[in-house]
């Protein structure tokens, strides 16, 4: 299952009724599974889904009666800025796919593919890119990666994953005004104006 396709997906119960939309993934410490759903109903409240008895589809999410309290798992880390234990920016996660054991990440038109034993989610993902033994984490230089991931320009994925479900605290025209709250709408309309980079600074920076 690509995780990447899951924010802004309609979930619905199993009668048909719509319960709101996906807002973002948690995967299990190990990253081989979806672990709970983070989702947002018609008053914008957020309600947490367990990944066990989750029916997937390219129109929606069909969900039981479960709720979890909080959410399970890490954050999915489709949209983290991801590193070398260089400390050297590989690009961003734009794809996830547990069952394939994969991690996605783009740099401009550049895709490259690793395998998710090789990797570590934080705040940001480190990526081993060799078996080798002399790799080690080294606190400054997550620290240090931290800091480039702010600055660094979210792909459309990374915008849909940040901003979603955030409100806006500054207007943009045409697609949302001061006080809003994003959702899939109001993505769309990012994307047909070709405003995705300003409503993401005007979303989290202001």
């Amino acid at each position: 299952m690509e995780l990447s396709l899951l924010p802004g997906k309609p979930v619905r119960s199993l009668s048909g009724e719509t319960l709101g939309y996906v807002k973002c993934a948690y995967v299990c410490k190990n990253l081989k599974d979806l672990s709970s759903l983070v989702c947002v109903d018609e008053s914008e409240e957020e309600f947490v889904l367990p990944a066990r008895g989750l029916v997937f589809s390219e129109e929606a999410v069909t969900a039981g009666t479960a709720r979890l309290k909080a959410p399970s798992g890490v954050p999915c880390p489709v949209g983290m800025a991801v590193f070398n234990r260089a400390g050297r920016l590989l690009g961003h996660c734009s794809g996830f796919d547990a069952g394939k054991g994969v991690l996605t990440v783009a740099k401009g038109e550049a895709k490259l593919l690793f395998p998710l034993p090789r990797i570590a989610v934080g705040d940001v993902v480190f990526v081993s890119q060799s078996a080798s033994s002399k790799e080690k984490k080294n606190t400054r230089i997550a620290q240090n990666a931290i800091r480039v991931a702010k600055t660094e320009e979210f792909s459309h994925e990374t915008e849909a994953f940040g901003v979603l479900g955030k409100q806006v605290k500054k207007s943009v025209e045409g697609v949302a005004e001061t006080g809003e709250t994003v959702t899939p709408a109001t993505l769309k309309r990012a994307r047909e104006f070709n405003k995705l980079l300003e409503l993401t600074a005007n979303t989290i920076t202001g």
